[in-house]
């Protein structure tokens, strides 16, 4: 590299990383600033360019900004400059530029710069907030320091004299937006450690504002110009210390600016932050556990800036006066809930939840200060509060009044008053659960799982929030569908796998001191130990066969019970995330929930309306192809198909299945290829002759051709011959999907002749998969269930997902003598289970022998890809 200088720096950095890695600088950052300062005064000594334009009359300041200015460099963090002229820019500074940047441009330093005149500067500063909080930040470097006093007074003169409403505006709005853009951190799994809420910007708020406010100059003078308490400003350092620790990680093991610890990161962060138990592996967990506490720390301080905020710039001035309230012992001030004292408080505990209350009826936020003083006082909410009548109706009315747009129960969640008044719910606080599934610690997505019970109340505007309105309204206990919801996840306060029986044990003592009747406590228990069972059940099941329903009803039994489960199913899902809820699975817990509900209302399946719906579907099918086919062959065909298919495939769809039928002739099959309406998927109608491990055969086909199967339904038209309906992912490349059907037809067919035909696509299938995960991969599973249907044995595959999962599976089945008549997919956390509803080719009966089950659970899992960590293979190399 040319530049000594940059070849310096870069050493010097080197030193400060291995140095800080090794733990042994804890001022890294304010040390990794000073080195680049160090940088500037070299460049700017040996300068011909930079001696040139003083000695012309035109001195400038070199002025560092952004986190650089508050010397608070990362190891991937911008360096933002200002080079500031009094006045007039002479021509000669490119060349300077050239000389103080072009070396780490080369170093691949991330550099950014303003080369301004100082009026230009201030006039920007008020029209951009972006530049605007870096000039607050900006720290004199080397040059004429008279130019950077000059212009950091005329700034502070403008902005005191005409700015300053307009900049706390800005602040204000700043924030809202970047909610929108980067979301709650403190609510994510995966948060953004710097611009989301609870990351390092809301700090850099109170410090914008404070600067504003009072021209402080350092962080220390928080507390010193009594921003903060010296307790928050204690925790202030401490939060922020951890936070920067984790966003240097991040940078480290990114090798670039990176700010959000998704999840592939996070076991190698906990890593190299010494998580580690006895037997050396992370504890992810306990990382982002005690991460999000500080982020929750961090959010609370920018809530402290906000009211500051409002007060000074929106506050009316006959609202400053404290009002009282409904409530003795609780006034408003500044539009804010306050306590009127703390005697009272001692007093009357009481006040420590009716505080919630009054804030949940009135849709007026508890002042910061009320918070801290719940905080602080929240050891008096006893068993005697607990077990006090008038306190649990206040607290089941507390939890009716948690809505997404007013979020009152995670105010009682921050305070400690929750956990308080419910002890067993403590682990949950800031408890983390480390897969790809879930976007919420524990403790959120409890609450969150509340707010959209209590979201139900509105009917909303499409069918579905009309469904789950209606359901809402048929509760008559609402307090015990939203405890439930509450606590449906208390039994992941312990690491064991079972979370829902567990659960039920744990939510016995609180449902006694919540006051519920013996009837309402067993249902509180029920919807907490099956509060995964509809879910599990849709997607695991075929729901289209008639015992799944009559399976479902026989465990619920009630139809109060239905409603509430069903209710708690959708809340959960959604307040799980993405991978447990869309509208597939929306569709099937809804139908599993009508069927099921039918089932209960009648006692048994095959009611009169069933037939009833089965007699008018084979007319309006008769009707649709009344021109094409003659009557007789029309009802001849409808007797042969089963009552399932009947009841549950639209008549349209019958019609076309019937012509695919009458296509065939003496080919081996006959396939009809639709894009659904809704959706980019493909549905794949296939009729031909009955001929074993034809979906086998299928699957490689469309593993073959990059053609993702997502789930199908198989039914029998008569003894010979089969109708598969897939669901499918179309083919990568759209301008050439007709030829890849054409191919794959061409493929099928040879493999349909052929046995061995795809033994080559079986050499494709991996032996080993890698994935990225903080803990030792679950092994691979197969679970067998002789119970649940008459008909077939069911056989699910718990495994990572990799290309050719359902051939690998189908194949080895085939080659065991199975017949695959059914297949899903579903989610379970990071992983994916396939069930399959499958009978043996020689008799076409369930599988009843031990033996032949063993056998066929060996072969499976001999036959899937070993799975390993990503993690423990960066260890081996």
């Amino acid at each position: 590299m040319d530049s000594p200088e940059a070849q310096l720096l870069i050493e010097q950095k080197q030193e400060l990383i291995d140095r800080y890695l090794q733990g042994q600088e804890p001022n890294f950052l304010e040390k990794m600033t000073t080195r680049l300062d160090e940088y500037f005064y070299r460049v700017f000594e040996k300068s011909i360019a930079a001696r040139k334009m003083v000695i012309s009359g035109s001195p400038f300041a070199i002025i560092a900004l952004g986190g650089y200015g508050r010397k608070e460099q990362c190891i991937h963090s911008d360096v933002d400059l200002l080079i500031l002229f009094d006045k007039t820019i002479p021509p000669d500074v490119e060349a300077f530029v050239q000389e103080l940047l072009y070396p780490l441009w080369d170093a691949r330093f991330e550099v950014g710069y303003a080369v301004r005149s100082v009026n230009e500067c201030i006039k920007m500063s008020f029209e951009r907030f972006d530049i605007l909080t870096t000039v607050l930040d900006a720290r004199f470097i080397c040059g004429a320091s008279l130019i950077y006093s000059s212009f950091m007074e005329k700034f502070r003169q403008q902005l005191a004299a005409k700015h300053l409403k307009p900049t706390l505006n800005y602040l204000y709005e700043n924030g809202e937006k970047r909610l929108q853009d980067f979301g709650d951190s403190s609510y994510l799994v995966s948060p953004d450690v710097k611009s989301g809420f609870g990351g390092l910007r809301d700090y850099h708020t109170l410090l914008w504002y404070a600067k504003i406010k009072s021209n402080i100059k350092t962080r220390r003078d928080l507390e010193y110009y009594g921003f903060l308490s010296h307790f928050e400003y204690e925790n202030l350092e401490d939060a922020l210390t951890y936070i920067w620790d984790v966003r240097n990680r991040l940078h480290h093991i990114s090798n670039r600016k990176n700010d959000t610890l998704h999840f592939e990161h996070q076991a190698e962060v906990a890593g190299l932050m010494d998580y580690a138990d006895t037997s050396g592996s992370a504890q992810v967990e306990v990382f982002l556990g005690e991460l999000h506490e500080k982020m929750d720390f961090l959010k609370q301080i920018y809530q402290i800036t906000f009211e500051d905020i409002v007060s000074t710039c929106r506050v009316k001035k006959d609202s400053v006066n404290p009002r009282p309230t409904k409530t003795d012992g609780l006034v408003v001030k500044k539009r804010r809930l306050c306590f009127a004292n703390t005697v009272t408080i001692i007093q009357h505990p009481d006040l420590l939840l009716r505080i919630f209350l009054e804030s949940g009826q009135t849709r007026i936020p508890l002042s910061i200060e009320a918070r801290r003083i719940a905080s602080e006082f929240r050891h008096l909410v006893d068993d005697e509060v607990r077990t006090d009548p008038a306190c649990v109706k206040i607290f089941k009315r507390i939890l009716g009044m948690s809505m997404w747009k007013f979020n009152v129960l995670n105010v009682m969640l921050t305070t400690g008053i929750l956990a308080q008044f419910i002890p067993e719910f403590s682990p949950l606080v800031h408890k983390i659960q480390y897969n790809q599934y879930h976007l919420f610690p524990v403790d959120k997505h409890s609450i969150r799982c509340v707010q959209i019970l209590n979201g139900f109340k509105d009917p909303g505007d499409t069918m579905m929030r009309t469904l789950y309105n209606s359901v809402f309204k048929e509760i008559r206990n609402k307090n015990v569908l939203l405890v439930a919801g509450l606590l449906h996840d208390i039994g992941k306060a312990d690491p064991a796998k079972e979370h829902s029986r567990r659960g039920a044990r744990i939510a016995g003592p609180v449902v006694d001191r919540l006051g519920f009747s013996p009837v309402e406590k067993e249902d509180i228990l029920f919807l907490i130990e099956n509060h995964l069972f509809l879910a599990k059940t849709a997607t695991r099941r075929d729901i289209y066969d008639e015992e799944t329903a009559v399976y479902t009803a026989h465990k619920i039994g009630k139809i109060r019970l239905l409603r509430m489960l069903f209710l708690i199913t959708v809340a959960d899902s959604k307040a799980t995330g993405p991978k447990a809820w869309n509208d597939w699975t929306e569709n099937l817990i809804k139908d599993l929930f009508f069927k099921t509900m039918s089932i209960i209302k009648t006692g048994e399946l095959a009611s009169k309306k069933t037939q009833r719906l089965i007699d008018k579907k084979k007319k309006d099918v008769l009707a649709l192809l009344r021109e094409s086919w003659r009557e007789e062959e029309v009802t001849r065909q409808l007797s042969a198909m089963s009552r399932r298919y009947l009841l549950y495939v639209p008549p349209q769809n019958i019609v076309d299945h019937i012509n695919l039928f009458r296509n065939l002739g003496d080919q081996e099959y006959i396939w009809q290829i639709t894009k659904e309406s809704e959706s980019d998927m493909r549905i794949v109608s296939i009729c031909g002759k009955d001929k074993p491990g034809f979906y086998s055969k299928l699957a490689g086909v469309f593993f073959q051709n990059n053609i993702d199967i997502v789930g199908s339904q198989a039914y029998f038209l008569g003894d010979s011959h089969f109708l598969d309906i897939f669901n499918v992912r179309p083919p990568q490349d759209r301008l050439f999907e007709k030829e890849k059907w054409e191919k794959a037809g061409q493929d099928l067919s040879m493999a349909l002749e052929d046995d061995h035909y795809l033994d080559n696509v079986l050499e494709k299938i991996p032996t080993e998969v890698i994935i990225s995960s903080g803990s030792r991969p679950e092994d691979n599973q197969v679970r067998i269930d002789n119970e649940t249907s008459s008909f077939f044995t069911i056989i699910e595959v718990l495994t990572y997902d990799f290309p050719g999962l359902l051939f690998a599976i189908t194949n080895t089945l085939y080659r065991s003598g199975i017949n695959v008549n059914v297949a899903m997919v579903a989610t379970k956390v990071d992983q994916v289970i396939d069930v399959f509803y499958v009978r043996e080719i020689e008799g076409d009966q369930k599988i009843e022998s031990k033996e032949k089950l063993n056998q066929i659970k060996t072969a499976i899992i001999n036959r899937l890809p070993q799975i390993q960590s990503k993690e423990v293979m960066n260890e081996k190399n």
